[in-house]
């Protein structure tokens, strides 16, 4: 049986127009990134900070202690190519990480 592609053109193109439009956008997905950081002081400079290499829910898993985080940041500038940060944004970050992803403060659901 033989269809001509015609045929299906018209159902085939708006599909993949709105596939695009949901795949090449990422905004959706860094908003649901952004709600998951407790709104506090910091939240901002832990999103751009770490949101931009990689997603919220790697950091939010972590449950460091602060030491540890403030190791974590050496090791991303050294062996990562992490830009590094200035020390108050460093200071900002690191309260902000200790008082809500430390290894008492995680999520609910990812306590073990």
């Amino acid at each position: 049986m033989n269809f001509p592609l015609s045929r299906f053109l018209p159902l085939t193109i708006p599909t993949l127009l709105l596939l695009a439009l949901f795949v090449s956008s990422p905004a959706g997905a860094q908003e649901d990134d952004y709600d998951l950081l407790p709104d506090d002081t910091g939240r901002d400079e832990v999103y751009a900070v770490c949101g931009g290499c990689h997603s919220i829910k790697t950091v939010i898993q972590q449950g460091l202690p602060r030491e540890r985080w403030d190791e974590l940041f050496d090791w991303m500038v050294e062996e990562q190519g992490m830009a590094e940060l200035d020390t108050e944004t460093r200071a900002t970050v690191l309260d902000y990480l200790d008082r809500h992803f430390n290894t008492d403060h995680r999520p609910t659901y990812l306590k073990r």
